[in-house]
C-alpha cells in the first residue's frame, strides 16, 4: 500500500511527461478490452490517473461519455492539446490527496478505468469508493498493472522495461497484490497481456 514516502508530487510527474515515454494503448488491449467489456455508444466513464490522455481519447472514440483526472498539470496541458472529442473532457484531481468529487455520485457511471496507476494509490480504499460510484446492475471497473515476477522464469529473455533498476514512474504490483483486488466483487476476471501486464476486470461490488 502506498505511504506518503513513496508518493510521487505533481512536480514530479510534469517533469516526467515533460521528458518521459508515456505507455502507448496497443491493439491487443483495446481488443481484449472490447471483447470483455463490451463498451457501448452512450456510456458514462471516467478514466482515473489518464495521464496524457490516450486511453481516455480511446473511449471517447467508441462513444463513451468520458472524463479524465489527473493531478499532473502537464499531463492534462498535453491532453487537451491533442484535441477534444465530443463527449470528452479532463479535470485535474488528486485521487489521494483531496474530497472525492461532487460529480461522482453513487451508481452514477458505468465504466471507471485506471491504467498503469494502482500502485501508486490507496488501491484498497478506492476500489471501494469506485464500487459505490458504478451502476449496481451494469458497471465495470477496469485496471491495468504491470507485474512484480519474481518467479520469472530462467533462460527467458529480460523484459528491458521491467528486469532493469526499480523504475518510480515504472511501478508494479506483486501477485500477492494483485490476488486480492477482486475480493468483494461479485465478478473478478484477471488476463494477460504480456508476461509483465495484467488486466483487471471487475463488476458488481458487494454482491
Amino acid at each position: 500500500m502506498m505511504t506518503d514516502e513513496l508518493r510521487l508530487s505533481p512536480a514530479d510527474w510534469d517533469r516526467w511527461y515533460r521528458t518521459g515515454h508515456p505507455s502507448v494503448v496497443s491493439h491487443k488491449e483495446c481488443d481484449r478490452f472490447y471483447g470483455r467489456v463490451a463498451p457501448r455508444p452512450g456510456m458514462t466513464a471516467v478514466d482515473l490517473a489518464c495521464g496524457s490522455g490516450q486511453w481516455t481519447r480511446q473511449l471517447a472514440a467508441w462513444g463513451l461519455t468520458v472524463t479524465g483526472y489527473d493531478f499532473s498539470a502537464e499531463a492534462l496541458r498535453q491532453a487537451n492539446a491533442a484535441g477534444l472529442r465530443d463527449r470528452l473532457t479532463y479535470a485535474r484531481w488528486d485521487i489521494d490527496g483531496e474530497a472525492i468529487l461532487r460529480d461522482l455520485l453513487p451508481g452514477s457511471l458505468n465504466l471507471v478505468t485506471c491504467r498503469f496507476a494502482l500502485p501508486y494509490l490507496a488501491y484498497a480504499r478506492l476500489l471501494t469508493d469506485v464500487g459505490r460510484w458504478l451502476d449496481p446492475d451494469s458497471g465495470t471497473f477496469y485496471a491495468l498493472v504491470r507485474v512484480d515476477r519474481q518467479d520469472a522464469d530462467e533462460g527467458q529473455a529480460a523484459d528491458t522495461e521491467q528486469d532493469a533498476a526499480p523504475d518510480p514512474f515504472h511501478r508494479r504490483l506483486t501477485e500477492e497484490q494483485i490476488e486480492p483486488l477482486g475480493y468483494g466483487w461479485a465478478h473478478c476476471e484477471m488476463y494477460s497481456l504480456s508476461r509483465r501486464h495484467r488486466a483487471i476486470v471487475l463488476r458488481g461490488y458487494g454482491g
